[in-house]
């Protein structure tokens, strides 16, 4: 799902001149989060639950190019750190995001810190609940935003009669977050954007809307190798969110034979929304080496806007310091089976 509004307008002399109408995000509600398609590549975004969940250290950066063709650039960017802390049972994190719309037009900024607690259940079920506190700032270049009255025909007038909010918003905010996982199964949600749910502040147009996301997935070995533990396997996952009256699902999956990965993935909502839509079909190639992983994902648009996009392109890069072994024969704890980029 993009999250900023296009408008493409047919002139006599152009054949179309694109405005981007950033500010309306501001002006008609609360501006949308940034989304990666690769969530499961991303997963302190995802919630804070996975803070400490490969038993290690690990590092994680995503970089996103949305509708590419377009003028102007939405580059989202993010970079986390987290650690397992076997002595507490927890796990800690710290996350940045950064997401620039339209090359400096609105640009949002998300750095927070993580917790995680590890519950063992069962013999075979842990929970892991999660918190997230993080510092929410939102600024929008107004000088590099055009508006419908700026033009008479093919004329630029220069000026606007659009009240215009603040350029700045600046404030903290909170996400919670619960999640249960098995050898091969892990379910969770996380709600985002607490602050929204006073009822003070929930008016307030620069407190985004509450954002509930339910995601899971299943891991299938298709082939297990014993000498060198590069098993054959196929994972499946989903994420399912909810904004601002607006639904969104990515679900698909993708297959691993070391060192190499190749997935399908399917993001929109045909039913269960005001205005059904298919959004795009999204192919991966990823290859993992010892303990790095790289991904490489493109978003084929899908709709009428397929030859007008151009697509998105992502890419994300993990390093995991893996002590899962080791944590698992003191503690007997399992690392959590969701995909590994």
């Amino acid at each position: 799902m993009c999250y900023y509004y296009v408008l493409i307008i047919n002139l006599k002399m152009r054949k179309f001149l694109t405005i981007l109408l950033f500010i309306s995000a501001q002006l008609v509600g609360s501006a949308q989060n940034p989304h990666f398609s690769q969530f499961y590549s991303n997963p302190l975004y995802l919630a804070p639950s996975f803070a400490g969940s490969t038993l290690g250290t690990r590092f994680v950066l995503n970089y996103r190019d949305q509708w590419a063709r377009l003028p102007g650039s939405y580059i989202s960017s993010s970079f986390s750190v987290d650690h397992y802390f076997p002595g507490i049972k927890s796990g800690m994190g710290l996350f940045v995001l950064v997401d620039d719309a339209g090359s400096g037009k609105m640009t949002t900024m998300n750095i927070g810190y993580q917790y995680s607690y590890k519950i063992r259940a069962t013999s075979e079920l842990y929970i892991q609940p999660g918190l997230s506190a993080y510092y929410y700032s939102r600024r929008t270049n107004y000088s590099k935003i055009n508006f419908a009255d700026q033009f008479f025909g093919n004329e630029f007038l220069g000026s606007t009669s659009e009240t215009l909010p603040k350029s700045s918003v600046n404030h903290f905010d909170f996400t919670v977050s619960a999640m249960g996982y098995t050898e091969n199964v892990w379910f969770g949600f996380s709600i985002d954007h607490l602050m929204s749910l006073s009822p003070v502040l929930n008016s307030d147009f620069k407190y985004p809307d509450l954002r509930l996301s339910l995601f899971g997935g299943l891991k299938i070995v298709t082939k297990r190798r014993f000498r060198n533990k590069n098993n054959e396997t196929i994972h499946i996952a989903f994420n399912l969110r909810n904004e601002s009256k607006i639904n969104q699902l990515d679900i698909g999956g993708y297959f691993f034979k070391a060192p190499v990965m190749v997935g399908l993935w399917y993001r929109g909502m045909p039913i269960g929304n005001t205005f059904s839509n298919s959004d795009a079909l999204i192919y991966l190639l990823g290859i993992k080496y010892n303990r790095f992983t790289f991904s490489y994902s493109y978003d084929m648009t899908l709709g009428n806007l397929i030859a007008n996009t151009g697509g998105s392109h992502e890419i994300g890069v993990n390093y995991v310091i893996d002590n899962s072994k080791k944590q698992a024969r003191k503690k007997k704890f399992r690392a959590i089976p969701c995909p590994e980029i």
